[in-house]
């Protein structure tokens, strides 16, 4: 496959992995999965637990027992769930940096992407491809990082201070009326 020419592009990205934003992916990506119901599941055990609570206090014997246990119960499937994600945060930011680490070696760490009118243009050490803007089934902006999902689960991000030329703003604009994909807002700190 022959490239198109750098200076053609309407948009270019020079891009380097690094550990830093790695973890910023991988922030996004697990907050994004939270908010399809994490959220509303762990407030949800929490609030039930503290109901058995104070259906517990107000009556008496064996209503007030079991609604105690059941209480107790769903405070502890709280605390698991509270501790798991902790746990896979830890794991996940302890993966990253081993993998990095091993990855030094290989040093396919850059990636440049060249935006056309009718295609990009992803470049690497090991990749040169061309993608059709249909193939593109999600824009994803995880607080200064743009993350394009293509049809596959193909994975391209980068900083939203990488792109070289033309502004991040331009480029995801560009990318949702190429596309028809409207950008999914993911605020990570």
């Amino acid at each position: 496959m022959e490239l198109n020419r750098e200076e053609d592009a309407r948009f270019l990205v020079h891009h380097q992995v690094t550990e830093k934003k790695l973890l910023h992916l991988e922030k996004g990506v697990r907050k994004l999965g939270f908010q399809s119901g994490g959220n509303r599941i762990l407030a949800g055990l929490l609030m039930a637990s503290v109901m058995g609570l104070a259906i517990g206090l107000v009556f008496d014997g064996m209503v007030a027992r079991t609604f105690s246990a059941i209480a107790v119960v769903l405070f502890l499937i709280f605390a698991a769930g509270v501790y798991s994600i902790f746990k896979a945060w830890f794991d996940a930011k302890k993966t990253i940096h081993l993998q990095y680490e091993a990855g030094k070696k290989d040093m396919n760490y850059d990636w440049e992407y060249r935006f056309f009118d009718d295609c990009y243009e992803v470049i690497g050490k090991n990749e040169a491809s061309r993608v059709c803007y249909s193939n593109l089934g999600r824009i994803l902006e995880f607080t200064g990082m743009l993350v394009l999902v293509e049809k596959g689960n193909v994975v391209r991000y980068f900083m939203e201070e990488d792109v070289e030329k033309g502004t991040a703003e331009e480029l995801r604009e560009f990318l949702e009326r190429k596309s028809g994909t409207k950008t999914e807002f993911v605020s990570v700190r």
